[in-house]
């Protein structure tokens, strides 16, 4: 596919682990987006993965709220650049992320932590 998917079709939103951040019934590597943008997606991808708690998912995540809201506003730019470089409109499913307020508890004692 050389084009834009169809209306109302392309998503943006964030998947643990899956390495994008675009979603769609189309090729999406084949979407007419720049290598800079690509990478920045990529790095976004990556970024939402080292926000999270691998060994126990349930449990806080690293971030305090400084980094979330710099990774939040990161996301806001990046989905304004993929509707500018595709030059249609993509469904926004990004929800923002906080730090979780068990994070101090959390890093006090990860091992006798609970909620």
């Amino acid at each position: 596919m050389a084009g834009p998917v169809p209306p109302g079709e392309l998503r943006f939103a964030f998947d643990a682990g899956s390495g994008t951040v675009l979603w769609g019934p189309a090729d999406l590597a084949a979407l007419p987006l720049s290598d800079g943008l690509r990478a920045e997606l990529a790095s976004l991808a990556a970024q939402y993965d080292e926000s999270l708690n691998w060994d126990y998912p349930p449990d806080p995540g690293p971030w305090r709220e400084a980094r979330c809201a710099r990774f939040n506003a990161d996301a806001r730019d990046a989905l304004e650049r993929v509707r500018a470089e595709l030059g249609q409109e993509v469904e926004d499913g990004f929800v923002e992320l906080h730090e979780d307020p068990d994070l101090g508890r959390y890093l006090a004692d990860p091992k006798g932590f609970e909620r």
